[in-house]
């Protein structure tokens, strides 16, 4: 059992009455902090910094509990800042009872992330917001102010019943005993750069089931378990617990995007010959059905398609508890030779202060 199953949820979900303001006066709710922080802002962070028709930005830290077992952030993590703003960017231009619902996101990433990084920035802008459906776009940006990651977003715009001219009811933010838990020290560590140089992905994975090995500080944070890798194929489960809960009361689609994206750079991983490293360049990720957390365990797994010498393309899929699919996605990845895991790391990133 993770500590996720273990710890009360922290946050709350905005009262019915915020439907019956538009879209851009629920946003300004919500940078001013006039309805709850969701699970996920005391989760990773995810926090609204400013909204407006013409755009919306988040934030959230680059946690320590985000590294991977090599020291690099998954590339996913972009996912987690991202979908937010660009579902409210679509949000923003809509009326009273008007909401988006994402259908897809597409990351292209620029440069990698780690605990250097300091904080990650999204700044979203629509594209075009019809009847029916909205288009948006972000540039993810680190705190030293390079961009990292580039992604776009198609949202359904669904109008639900409201009770027009009802305002919200203020409430105190709750107080919490202790730091959130992007705020505290991850239990588990990177390995050192010694043992991915001298063994393979297939073997470090094998070494971390069997108790050998620490699994790396994202999968203990978000509750990854039961990982399952062999040549061109990797599997682990996630509990649908409610610290993964969005506004909406659902499943984040930032986190299951971070999930299926944590599988596809797993299979890809364990096609890699000694020596190289792997480089993800894009996901593509498609939701099918909303995810509730009702704290069933969810599996993803993904397979590698196609194993060329400089690229490579992973398909993957999240799987609910009742056996039904509900995000498809794809990702390609290059190799790069001669470079170890933490030094690419310390190369690209700038100094700190």
């Amino acid at each position: 059992m993770s500590w996720l199953e273990e710890e009360p949820v922290r946050g709350g979900y905005p009262a019915i009455e915020f439907l019956g303001l538009s879209g851009v006066d629920r946003m300004r709710a919500a940078v001013k902090g006039a309805m709850p922080r969701p699970p996920i802002h005391h989760l990773f962070g995810l926090t609204p910094i400013s909204s407006g028709v013409a755009s919306s930005v988040f934030s959230m830290p680059a946690s320590p509990r985000l590294q991977s077992g090599a020291g690099v952030f998954l590339a996913g993590t972009a996912a987690l800042v991202s979908d937010a703003p660009l579902g409210s960017a679509v949000l923003s231009p809509l009326g009273p009872g008007q909401i988006a619902i994402t259908s897809d996101l597409t990351l292209n990433y620029l440069r990698p992330v780690s605990v250097r990084s300091r904080q990650l920035v999204s700044r979203a802008r629509p594209i075009e917001v019809g009847r029916r459906v909205g288009l948006s776009e972000a540039i993810i940006e680190d705190g030293h102010g390079e961009a990292v990651a580039h992604a776009t977003s198609r949202c359904f715009i669904r109008q639900l019943p409201h009770s027009e001219g009802a305002l919200p009811t203020s409430t105190d933010p709750p107080t919490y005993e202790g730091p959130d838990p992007h705020e505290r020290a991850p239990s588990t560590a990177p390995l050192p750069p010694d043992t991915w140089s001298g063994h393979s992905f297939l073997d470090i994975c094998d070494a971390m089931n069997r108790g050998e090995l620490d699994i790396p500080p994202f999968a203990e944070f978000f509750g990854f378990t039961e990982m399952n890798a062999k040549e061109g194929y990797f599997e682990t489960t996630a509990p649908s617990s409610p610290w993964f809960s969005s506004p909406a009361g659902t499943i984040y689609g930032g986190f299951l995007a971070y999930l299926v994206d944590s599988v596809l750079t797993g299979a890809i991983s364990t096609v890699l010959e000694s020596g190289f490293t792997c480089a993800p360049l894009d996901l593509k990720v498609n939701f099918l059905r909303p995810v509730l957390p009702d704290g069933r365990p969810i599996e993803a797994s993904a397979t590698v398609v196609h194993r060329g010498r400089n690229l490579m393309l992973a398909e993957g899929q999240i799987v609910n508890a009742d056996g039904k699919l509900v995000v498809k996605a794809t990702s390609s990845a290059t190799a790069i030779e001669g470079k170890a895991w933490l030094a690419s790391v310390i190369d690209d990133a700038p100094e700190t202060d």
